[in-house]
């Protein structure tokens, strides 16, 4: 039994040492990705080109998978990289890849966009993804890779989280999803949405939580179902539901 146990692990370590010594002969790219597609094997392969990683046709021995993962993960469409030998010479490089939420305009009109995660990224101009739109009083850069989630709320870009937080909200909802097409930050830092039907502005204000939110968009949803009256998505210019328990409607002229 005991000449039997050596003879295995021997086998064992020879077999790790035999495949440590084969090179890679196919690259096997994988992409997970729960949104619109953002990201492609090819940029993958471009990305690995451009920092001076050539896979194929290396030796098992030869590659630092610690270091290719991490490289990986500096892209910033890349959540999350894993990469391991699979048979005698494949080498899976498995991805998650960022799915944006919402894209921002700042005060300058610079780009970029929040991830599912809370994740600033910027915008991939190879592929098209509609998202909602944050604008207004931004006055501040994006920082790729820096989570608004974890903003101290007395720090000026946490209005970033806020909008996310609100972002998530109406994204929780079909028809608050349907709805608004944009979300605008005043000068005096309160929010206020953009429907895509009937032009009026929704004035949000400030809210303390969830459930705060909650209740103001309940009352926005009674308004659109019993408050519009005949006339329709066109009669109103405002909504305002900054008052606490209220709905105040300004008219349009003519109406």
């Amino acid at each position: 039994m005991v000449c039997f146990a050596t003879l295995f692990v021997w086998m064992l370590a020879y077999s790790s040492m035999q495949r440590g010594r084969q090179a890679v002969g196919h690259l096997n790219i994988r992409i997970e990705r729960d949104g619109p597609l953002y990201m492609q094997e090819q940029d993958v392969r471009d990305w690995l080109k451009q920092h001076g990683l050539r896979l194929e046709g290396r030796s098992f021995d030869e590659l630092n998978v610690s270091n290719i993962e991490q490289i990986l993960q500096q892209n910033p469409y890349v959540a999350e990289a894993q990469v391991y030998p699979v048979g005698d010479s494949v080498l899976n490089v498995d991805m998650r890849q960022r799915n944006p939420v919402l894209k921002v305009y700042n005060a300058q009109q610079v780009v970029f966009q929040i991830d599912e995660a809370g994740v600033e990224m910027p915008v991939n101009s190879k592929y098209a993804v509609r998202l909602r739109v944050l604008t207004g009083f931004l006055p501040f850069a994006p920082e790729y890779g820096l989570n608004v989630c974890e903003m101290a709320d007395t720090s000026e870009q946490a209005v970033l989280k806020q909008a996310f937080l609100l972002n998530d909200f109406l994204r929780e909802d079909p028809f608050w999803d349907a709805m608004f097409e944009q979300i605008y930050l005043t000068e005096n830092r309160e929010f206020e949405l953009v429907p895509k039907v009937g032009g009026q502005v929704v004035r949000l204000g400030h809210w303390e939580d969830k459930e705060d939110l909650r209740g103001k968009m309940e009352r926005l949803r009674l308004f659109y179902l019993y408050g519009m009256g005949d006339q329709g998505w066109e009669k109103y210019s405002v909504l305002d539901l900054r008052y606490e328990g209220q709905l105040v409607a300004t008219k349009r002229r003519g109406f």
